[in-house]
């Protein structure tokens, strides 16, 4: 799911509003339940906030994937709950990509320019979760005035267009903004670093611009590829 495509869902489900030609901001309905539940999950110690999203959300699945994720910030949970409640037509991945969005109307937008079409941009924090929360993930590591960057955003944008496949979540972060981060989390120490995570590892990789025939087959591969836990 682009950024894109991510802000006229939130729309069409009346989170987001207009605030002027250009402007938007969530719904003073929205806010308010974001706050409720921010006041309630605040209260709870980080290892039991996992079972409180269960309850406000009557999803246990998603309890086990935040609690095996480790995902405790209760302003992400509040909004993910909110969100939840409001959408119940929503899967609970498509859920949680536009938590991700929703929270970046509040703490900025990361920087978008160099990733793919169809490529939702975040920022480091962000990354970690939605990896560890899905099955399947591409991510692009870039940076700017990079040639090889600019072939895979090319490579990338040809492959999937500006829609976003239903299988793989895509990612796209800004090197620069995060490089301790990605080395912690992923290793990753350059960029363009291209990473294929499965069960929130990371399960295969590029440094710097990999053939188109080798990142298709990559990607392919990623596909077919049975993740840990349905062993």
């Amino acid at each position: 799911m682009s950024s894109s495509d991510a802000v006229d869902q939130l729309i069409e489900r009346d989170v987001f509003e207009a605030v002027d030609a250009d402007g938007l901001r969530p719904t003073e309905s929205f806010r308010e339940a974001v706050d409720r539940h921010r006041r309630t999950l605040s209260d709870r110690d980080p290892d039991e906030r996992g079972a409180a999203v269960g309850a406000l959300t009557d999803d246990p699945e998603t309890t086990d994937a935040f609690a095996a994720a480790g995902v405790t910030d209760p302003d992400f949970l509040a909004r993910y709950v909110a969100l939840r409640n409001r959408t119940t037509d929503l899967s609970p991945a498509q859920a949680l990509t536009l938590t991700v969005v929703i929270g970046q109307f509040e703490t900025g937008a990361p920087r978008a320019d160099g990733a793919p079409a169809a490529f939702l941009a975040v920022d480091g924090a962000d990354l970690v979760r939605l990896v560890a929360l899905h099955e399947r993930c591409v991510v692009y590591a870039w940076r700017e005035d990079c040639p090889p960057c600019d072939a895979i955003r090319s490579d990338f944008d040809d492959l999937f267009g500006d829609e976003p496949p239903g299988d793989l979540l895509l990612l796209a972060v800004y090197g620069p903004d995060c490089p301790r981060l990605l080395d912690r989390e992923f290793d990753v120490s350059g960029a363009p670093t291209t990473l294929f995570t499965l069960d929130g590892r990371v399960d295969s990789r590029f440094v710097g611009a990999p053939s188109t025939e080798g990142l298709t087959n990559e990607i392919e591969t990623l596909r077919e590829r049975t993740p840990p836990s349905a062993e």
